[in-house]
């Protein structure tokens, strides 16, 4: 295949390779800074790209035309406002997702929320148009679902939200019970939604507990699902002959509804089998039995990935370790097949084709490589590159990522990833531990910055996947239930200890790094296992966890499903182990240096929990470090966030693990 350069950087990252070479080390701008290219979509027609783009001084979202090999329309990203994903409608008007951090007052106090809106950009030019969420109280709604784009409607989208009903919200009125759920007042609708105008027209009204909605090809709303988290109670109705009949009902959990088969006869739903693992059932819109369409032996169905066209789902990733992919769609499985043959040894996606067939979008990535976007064009039998999501480490050698396993003290072979340096023998290194966050989430084996810079700086970087983690079957996730500082802590705390054992890490040398859960878990090391580490670092971290089950009661409503979910998995506030598990109720027994990290507009885990961690630490006498970082949130969505925090990181690091006896 021929290769040529439609993202004109090539002689940038010629000369940052050969400058980076020179100085022997990568600064943490090339691994820290948001992806130079990323969300590559292709229309359905084949002839326009469009992708995120933060190359430059202001982040933009551009459309590029293949043919002409130039930029059609280019749209910045204005101030306060952060890039989330991008979508065809269709091959004239892209769909952009952005969100931004807002301060409400209302009658029950201040809210600090993260509202995301949709717009949709014409190729062609002019402004943008924000989709559905400017009428009524819907203003007030933190984002809507985008259900189906490119249906037999020409000029529309799908979309869903919460809409407010005073009748809904009137307990002289609810068809229930006393219940504060029911009654909240705001009912899930699903909105047509003209994408010229911006404007939705109602297709169905569901209730407070609806929780998925099913669309077909020509845009009609065919089922939709109800889930009350409090009694447990879980069906789906399918829409026949102007009314809805219940189809499935269970005693929870809810299944997790993918979409419609090709051919729209049924639902295809994650599901557990009674193994408890993750996989994928049909259920039939006429209501006969439910089908097994894939499961595998050992693993959980992790993600499904679908057809750019019909979005019907075509295929599924499988957890462990070494990630595999399973195709039930064999013409995507050929295309894939066709693409990847040119890249032996990468991970190949198929991200998109255009109908007839003849172009499709793919990225390809490695453990050690980062990520770069090509657009194959079967036709004139080429693949050209669209951009790379880190040119800067472009001819950098990196970190060596190998799975391994490890004994926790219960017998358990808890999974992992380990990077090792470049060049180093694997012996006696200073270790970096980072668990993931969630905690019911887990790492994977594609390109990571954050380890990857790390192992830059020479260290090994030891990433867990202990229990709590998904993807490693139901009875591993459920384990974590209740066990933050515990038996989570255990798994990560016997890791370090095997690394030890086994001659990788030097005993003196070990820090504990994490954001989120992981920074929660950093916070427990330094406070119930503190002779094991040198130092600790969190990165918007728990920190009190009868305050942070508050927050979420204040934030989100005490009988919301989030509450519930999380008094399920961590425990109730009033519990003792809850209490005892917090690190700021513990700082007492923190004898290593802390740094604490937090963006000011975290809606997710506040600021406050770092806060108060700070103090407690300050006031039992610690040595402790406490950065705030304007303007950014959880997820550290801007690139000058993200490089001050893999600075502030190796500076710490440096002092507590380059000398520490």
């Amino acid at each position: 295949m021929r290769s040529s350069v439609i993202y004109g950087f090539a002689s940038l990252v010629v000369w940052l390779s050969t400058a980076l070479h020179a100085a022997q080390i990568v600064p943490a701008e090339a691994f820290g800074k948001i992806p130079q290219v990323s969300q590559v979509v292709l229309s359905p027609d084949g002839n326009m790209l469009a992708w995120y783009d933060e190359s430059g001084d202001a982040p933009r979202v551009v459309m590029f035309d293949i043919a002409k090999t130039q930029y059609k329309h280019i749209v910045s990203i204005k101030h306060g406002l952060k890039f989330r994903s991008a979508h065809w409608a269709d091959d004239e008007t892209l769909l952009i997702t952005a969100s931004a951090f807002v301060d409400l007052t209302t009658p029950s106090g201040r809210r600090a929320y993260e509202m995301w809106r949709t717009m949709a950009v014409d190729v062609a030019g002019g402004a943008e148009r924000v989709l559905l969420m400017t009428d009524g109280y819907r203003e007030l709604a933190t984002g809507a679902n985008l259900i189906a784009t490119n249906t037999t409607k020409p000029k529309s989208v799908i979309m869903a939200t919460r809409e407010y009903s005073f009748t809904a919200a009137d307990p002289t009125m609810a068809t229930r019970l006393h219940d504060p759920h029911a009654e909240s007042g705001w009912l899930s609708e699903v909105f047509e939604v003209d994408t010229r105008t911006g404007k939705g027209k109602v297709l169905e009204i569901g209730t407070p507990f609806t929780l998925n909605w099913i669309v077909n090809k020509q845009g009609e709303v065919v089922a939709r699902s109800e889930w009350d988290a409090q009694s447990k109670a879980y069906r789906v109705l399918s829409k026949q002959g102007g009314s809805w009949r219940e189809v499935f009902r269970q005693e929870g959990p809810p299944l997790d509804l993918k979409g419609l088969t090709r051919d729209e006869s049924a639902i295809v739903a994650g599901a557990r089998n009674s193994a408890g693992r993750e996989i994928l059932e049909t259920l039939p819109l006429d209501g006969t039995a439910i089908q097994v369409l894939f499961e595998d032996p050992a693993y959980d169905v992790t993600s499904v990935t679908y057809d750019s066209i019909t979005h019907a789902p075509v295929g599924v990733d499988v957890g462990g370790l070494e990630r595999t992919f399973h195709w039930f769609d064999k013409e995507a499985e050929r295309r894939f097949r066709s693409v990847a043959a040119a890249f032996p040894g990468k991970r190949v996606r198929v991200g998109g084709h255009s109908v007839n067939n003849e172009r499709v979008l793919a990225s390809v990535e490695g453990p050690s490589s980062p990520e770069i976007y090509y657009i194959v064009d079967f036709q004139n039998h080429k693949a050209d590159i669209v951009g790379e999501a880190y040119p800067a480490l472009a001819g950098i050698a990196l970190g060596e990522v190998r799975s391994l396993s490890y004994k926790a003290r219960d017998g358990a072979s808890v999974p992992a990833y380990l990077t090792i340096p470049a060049g180093s023998n694997g012996k006696d290194l200073p270790l970096v531990v980072l668990p993931h966050g969630g905690p019911q989430a887990s790492d994977s084996d594609n390109f990571d910055w954050w380890p990857q810079f790390l192992a830059a700086r020479g260290y090994a970087v030891l990433q867990p996947q202990f229990r709590g983690s998904t993807g490693f079957g139901a009875a591993w996730t459920k384990a974590g239930q209740r066990q933050w500082g515990g038996l989570m802590q255990d798994d990560v705390t016997d890791g370090v200890k095997a690394l030890i054992d086994q001659g990788i890490a030097d005993s003196h040398r070990v820090a504990i790094v994490g954001a989120s859960y992981g920074g929660y878990a950093a916070l427990a090391g330094a406070a119930f296992t503190p002779d094991i580490y040198r130092c600790a670092v969190s990165v918007n971290g728990v920190s009190d966890l009868p305050a942070m089950l508050g927050y979420l009661s204040t934030h989100a409503g005490a009988e919301s499903d989030s509450v519930i979910y999380w008094k399920e998995n961590i425990g109730s506030a009033f519990d003792a182990n809850t209490i005892d598990k917090s690190p700021a109720r513990a700082a007492q027994q923190v004898k290593i240096p802390v740094l604490l990290i937090h963006s000011s507009e975290d809606t997710v885990v506040p600021i406050a929990q770092s806060e108060t961690m700070n103090r407690a630490l300050v006031e039992s006498g610690k040595t402790v470090s406490f950065v705030k970082l304007p303007g950014d949130d959880h997820w550290l969505s801007r690139s000058d966030t993200r490089v001050r925090v893999l600075k502030e990181i190796d500076g710490f690091l440096d002092k507590c693990l380059r000398n520490p006896h």
